[in-house]
């Protein structure tokens, strides 16, 4: 899309997780348009989209590699609301001068944690003393935070389950909101584009469609078009 005509939006930094599609979903059913990037593309289309927030996805790698993937510095330096997901958690402390250290176990599967401060991520949903159900799926974990940051929820295996930046605006968590095995995985990514990043909510695909056909028309005219569709997020 024209990057004149993009709406408000949020840009999708994909570590390689088997679900990045599925936190494009959720953003897009919480009203913001959403573009995915593999991460070795994000500083292009940081640049391109001017998005008004950023989620970091989950992945297979380790930050503990020398060759593992990273956060472009332009995304840090930005100033722009971060959201980070499991491996997006890890790589935000281990580059902003926190501390991630390869698991002996993991923590796989379901997991309860127990929430002990408040977040912008957690406005009318969780508050803390109360204990939710997450789907976790990770073997480093995080084990100092970066300065700025502070824990607001923890499980057995994630002592830094949920943390946050209020200053920088920059909240991450170790564990997969966007599957349904979060039950309120979908209200904390909406928190995170609506009350983090401003936006308003208002993007529907119906419109999103009407415009490209119109793009496409005006682009095309008479000629013909041969167009490739998946049949969905498992295809």
């Amino acid at each position: 899309m024209d990057p004149a005509h993009l709406p408000d939006s949020i840009l999708i930094v994909d570590f390689g997780s088997q679900v990045t599609q599925l936190i494009a979903r959720r953003v897009r059913e919480a009203g913001v348009y959403s573009e995915i990037a593999p991460f070795t593309q994000a500083e292009e289309a940081f640049a391109r989209m001017r998005p008004r927030g950023i989620i970091l996805s989950g992945g297979p790698a380790s930050v503990t590699d020398e060759n593992g993937p990273r956060i472009p510095q332009a995304i840090l330096d930005s100033g722009l609301p971060i959201f980070g997901i499991c491996y997006g958690q890890q790589a935000l402390m281990h580059q902003l001068g926190g501390e991630v250290l390869a698991g002996d176990s993991g923590e796989f599967g379901r997991a309860f944690i127990d929430i002990s401060e408040g977040c912008a991520l957690f406005d009318g949903l969780w508050h803390p003393g109360e204990s939710h159900q997450v789907w976790m799926s990770h073997g480093d974990k995080v084990t100092r935070l970066a300065p700025g940051f502070r824990p607001v929820a923890a499980s057995p295996g994630a002592p830094y389950a949920v943390i946050a930046d209020d200053e920088r605006r920059i909240y991450a968590m170790q564990f997969h909101p966007e599957v349904v095995h979060t039950p309120d995985g979908a209200r904390l990514l909406a928190n995170f584009v609506r009350h983090v990043c401003g936006l308003a909510g208002d993007w529907t695909m119906a419109e999103f469609r009407k415009t490209k056909i119109e793009e496409i028309r005006a682009q095309v005219g008479d000629g013909k078009v041969i167009c490739g569709l998946s049949g969905g997020v498992d295809s």
